[in-house]
């Protein structure tokens, strides 16, 4: 990779839709063909970012898949046209700008910011950060950005938790699960976490779960889960579908919640393989209320203005212990994003450029 000249803008491109889910980084290739966009080449309305980091989500897939691999809640008209730059949620900081709404050094974030240094940007694309120099970029794709935003909605919002009760959450020492923890936490619950490692499992231990599971050691998911709440289930915050999901319902209390967050195991995989959902019968008597959670519908809604007021508050009292797993140089976002999938991070996964 060339990083010597100044004028090639380097970026990452899609090669190729991803048969049988996210495998590999060769389905991306990084191009130096083009060059570095200049002031001069702004319009009206227009910013020059300098891109600083790149955030790494589960949801990307539904934009690589292969279109009949595609989970049935995907449109395939949102498949990523192939040679073109990929793109995600990322942070950056405006170098250059014919734009009223934004000045030469505003922190920004956009949600489809390209996977390159330097991007040319409508300013209607992205949203000005505060410049509290006490946060750092980075927070905005964690800790004060979408992870957590969803966390606050799945505790909050649709989860409606109280004081006493119990939550059992999925992936909980990743960017959400370990949020819905902490968030749980201060409302006064009783919170178990799930997670696939030892060290994981510290990890969800130490930022204040009362208990536990991993899953990859635990044997028959059902009664582990019993052991350790042993009063039922009142909110189950799901990450993983398939068949922890499918435990976890023969462990509800009366008038539970169960968030549907994400589907890690199945999601993308081969329909006429994956595990199918066995005991929702369960849920007729015991009046079980399942919902799932996509925080888009709640930009810009009454709860993202109490997510940010209290979350700032938090994070700012040290009262929230967010962990990053940082991938350093653009050229490492394919294979942080396949690494996501396959389970290697731990944290929320960035690419700092």
């Amino acid at each position: 990779m060339n990083t010597s000249n100044s004028s090639i803008n380097t970026r990452i491109v899609l090669r190729d839709y991803m048969p049988k889910g996210v495998t590999s980084a060769s389905y991306f290739s990084v191009d130096e063909s083009q060059e570095a966009p200049s002031p001069d080449s702004l319009v009206d309305g227009q910013v020059l970012v300098k891109v600083f980091a790149l955030s790494i989500d589960p949801h990307l897939r539904i934009y690589i898949l292969a279109s009949e691999d595609l989970p049935s809640l995907a449109d395939p008209g949102l498949l990523y046209p192939l040679g073109k730059t990929f793109s995600s949620i990322g942070v950056g900081t405006v170098i250059a700008s014919r734009s009223n709404k934004f000045c030469v050094g505003d922190r920004i974030r956009g949600s489809e910011l390209p996977w390159q240094k330097l991007a040319v940007l409508n300013e209607g694309s992205i949203e000005k950060l505060p410049s509290d120099a006490s946060v750092s970029l980075q927070d905005y794709l964690g800790v004060l950005g979408m992870p957590s935003f969803t966390a606050y909605l799945g505790v909050v919002t649709v989860g409606k938790a109280k004081a006493g009760e119990t939550l059992l959450v999925s992936a909980a020492s990743g960017a959400v699960g370990q949020v819905v923890v902490q968030l749980a936490k201060a409302r006064g619950l009783r919170v178990i976490g799930v997670a696939g490692s030892d060290e994981k499992t510290a990890r969800v231990k130490s930022i204040g779960a009362d208990a536990v599971i991993n899953y990859k050691t635990c044997g028959d998911y059902a009664q582990a889960i019993k052991e350790v709440a042993q009063e039922g289930i009142d909110i189950y915050f799901d990450s993983v579908g398939g068949s922890f999901l499918d435990a976890a319902l023969l462990n509800l209390n009366n008038s539970a919640r169960v968030i549907l967050c994400g589907s890690m195991t199945t999601f993308g995989a081969d329909k006429t393989a994956t595990y199918g959902i066995k005991n929702l019968d369960s849920l007729i008597v015991k009046e079980v209320t399942m919902k799932g959670l996509f925080y888009l519908p709640h930009i810009r809604t009454q709860a993202e203005a109490d997510f940010i007021q209290e979350t700032t508050r938090m994070v700012s009292q040290g009262l929230i212990d967010f962990k990053i797993d940082e991938r350093v140089g653009l050229e490492n976002a394919p294979q942080a994003l396949v690494d996501l999938y396959e389970g290697k991070n731990f944290g929320k996964v960035i690419v700092r450029l």
